[in-house]
């Protein structure tokens, strides 16, 4: 047996490596003295789905405050049953991003995401209902070696923490790619590996006081965890993709970035060469005063935007179609298991209103808005449809719910059109017919705008609206609402007094004091956030799980059997609708053809 030992403030923690069988007794007991655990794994990797083509698991790691045990169970059989052993027999397992370490377990020792879920403890979870904020925004962010820093050493993370990139460079490698070529016993991989159930067992136990009272009386920390496991069970049903359909798109993209390439040839050997780019913009006489960090002369999408010449407009396309080629249509290809699917990375607490993102091979918050053609890469099973279901101005709604606003609220209850009634508020009556009058536009600008936080420049930059007219519609907006104002204000009072806001699920949001009319935003999205977690929750009782293949914001995606698309699609519906504070959140559904596409062609045909 290896012994490794490391200091941590003055306390000694013993890291025990097996090497053969005969060091399993200890092992043992050791398990069986401590009920709960914290866990973690060591892989190849984090394409987790695919095993059958060389994706394994190394390590096996479980420890207390000041012990661990490392199991390297790709080096002995015994290993991997004692892994096994000790997962189902603990009675807690204390984990940071504890999702991970479930898909491995399922994916390569046997052990389904279902019978790990109810005992595990995610520290990442706990760090997020602690303080959400990432470190760029001052707060400790929700990476381990960031909450190792922040909460229990400064030294450990540096030194144990910080270690894989230290290893590589002496692997001679980069730190994405040390992972399955690091030998089994090397001592600097040992110490990594052995710290990390103690760092995870040692965070919960500071981290979860901290948890604030109403949180944990509105019961976030168990809903949080049955969130992750549901959105777990998403990411191992994966997403089929049509291959020819993303072959297509390549072939289309490097043929559109090949001619803008081969057009720049005039002015640049290379479109990707900034410093090549700079040398021809001088030559052709534009002056350059944008730099990077570094000092040197910037040439980004700001520069090459600001720039009236060919060459500025060849780069943009060809970079543009380069980047789509690889982002959405290569990345899919790429990233599928044996099976042509795709497996999502669906981070289900995430920013510091708790929205959830997703990564990966499906970046599906970066596809165009409202159209298909990268969600046409997507396909329902066979025989079966692709359905959306979202919800109707959800964010106005927690808004005007949250509020109490009057005239918001009668506006909802009776079907009347909000955005013609801003537009109206600042510029009168509007004719008949007006939904794409542009005084209008200026009124559901406002609203959305206002909602996430903007002001009259965000509606005039992003909206398109005239200066003018975007001061008149937020002026309007504020005198005409004066529910959401008098809220407004009393979350920002509320938040430079304290520092943060709670919304009505418990949930605490810091709010920088310097920018405490952000409060308001934060509490809508927040709220959205947590009414598409209910529904998920709701769904997953009621047994849709099987079905659904996506989450975005406030649309969630089906795979509905054809014959059942109907029935099912007004079911989940019904069962998604949220009534908040008094007012419906209603949830309609689009049921398109076989990709996820077709459901948004749909939905443009009745505009």
């Amino acid at each position: 047996m290896l012994k490794i030992s490391y200091t941590i403030k003055r306390q000694t923690v013993r890291i025990n490596v097996c090497e053969t069988p005969w060091d399993l007794d200890r092992f043992i007991r050791f398990v069986e003295a401590n009920p709960a655990l914290g866990w973690d794994t060591e892989t190849t990797g984090l394409n987790w789905w695919d095993a059958d083509r060389g994706f394994r698991v190394r390590h096996v790691q479980f420890g207390n405050a000041h012990e661990s045990w490392v199991l390297p169970v790709e080096h002995n059989p015994e290993f991997v049953a004692a892994a096994i052993w000790a997962v189902r027999r603990a009675k807690v397992l204390i984990a940071h991003n504890g999702t991970f370490d479930q898909h491995v377990f399922e994916a390569c020792l046997g052990i389904p995401l279902e019978e790990i879920a109810p005992k595990l403890l995610d520290t990442k979870i706990l760090a997020h209902l602690v303080d959400p904020r990432a470190v760029k925004e001052g707060g400790p962010g929700l990476k381990l070696e960031e909450l190792t820093k922040h909460y229990v050493d400064l030294k450990l993370a540096e030194e144990v923490k910080g270690s894989m990139r230290e290893i590589a460079k002496r692997y001679k490698v980069k730190k994405e790619d040390i992972w399955p070529i690091v030998k089994t016993f090397d001592l600097e991989f040992l110490l990594y590996a052995g710290m990390d159930p103690v760092i995870a067992f040692r965070l919960f136990h500071i981290l979860y006081p901290m948890v604030p009272a109403r949180s944990k009386k509105r019961g976030l920390i168990g809903w949080e965890h049955r969130l992750a496991h549901i959105t777990a069970k998403l990411e191992r049903t994966g997403y089929l993709v049509d291959e020819a359909y993303a072959m297509r798109r390549v072939a289309e993209l490097h043929a559109e970035e090949t001619k803008w390439v081969e057009f720049a040839k005039q002015w640049v050997a290379n479109v990707n060469s900034n410093q090549q780019l700079v040398e021809a913009f001088q030559k052709l006489g534009f002056k350059l005063t944008k730099r990077t960090k570094k000092g040197n002369l910037a040439m980004d999408a700001e520069v090459l935007d600001s720039i009236d010449h060919p060459l500025a407009e060849a780069v943009k396309k060809a970079t543009k179609a380069q980047k789509w080629r690889k982002t959405w249509f290569e990345n899919a290809l790429n990233g599928r298991d044996s099976q042509g699917r795709v497996h999502p990375g669906i981070n289900s607490i995430l920013a510091r209103t708790a929205r959830m993102s997703i990564t990966g091979s499906i970046p599906a918050q970066t596809f165009p808005a409202g159209d298909g053609y990268v969600r046409h890469c997507f396909l329902a099973e066979e025989d079966h449809v692709s359905v959306s279901i979202d919800f109707g101005n959800m964010e106005l709604r927690v808004m005007a719910a949250a509020s109490s606003d009057p005239v918001m609220l009668d506006a909802f209850h009776r079907d009347e059109d909000l955005h013609n009634l801003t537009a109206i508020a600042a510029f009168g009556p509007m004719p008949e017919g007006a939904d794409k009058h542009p005084k209008r536009k200026a009124g559901k600008g406002t609203n959305f705008t206002v909602c996430f936080g903007g002001g009259w420049g965000a509606v005039s930059s992003q909206w398109g609206i005239e200066e003018s007219d975007a001061k008149k519609a937020v002026k309007a907006f504020w005198s005409t609402y004066v529910g959401v104002k008098a809220f407004s204000e009393k979350l920002q009072k509320e938040a430079r007094r304290t520092g943060y806001v709670f919304t009505a699920t418990g949930r605490r949001l810091p709010v920088d004091r310097d920018r405490a009319y952000a409060a308001l935003n934060y509490y809508i999205q927040s709220s959205a956030r947590d009414i598409t977690a209910r529904a998920l929750i709701e769904l997953d009782r009621a047994g849709f799980t099987p079905w659904i293949r996506l989450v975005i914001h406030d649309e969630i995606v089906f795979s509905f059997p054809k014959g059942r698309a109907q029935e099912l699609t007004e079911k989940a519906a019904r069962i998604m609708e949220f009534v908040f504070k008094g007012l419906l959140v209603p949830a309609d559904g689009e049921i398109g053809g076989r990709s996820w596409g077709s459901v948004l062609e749909l939905e443009d045909s009745k505009h």
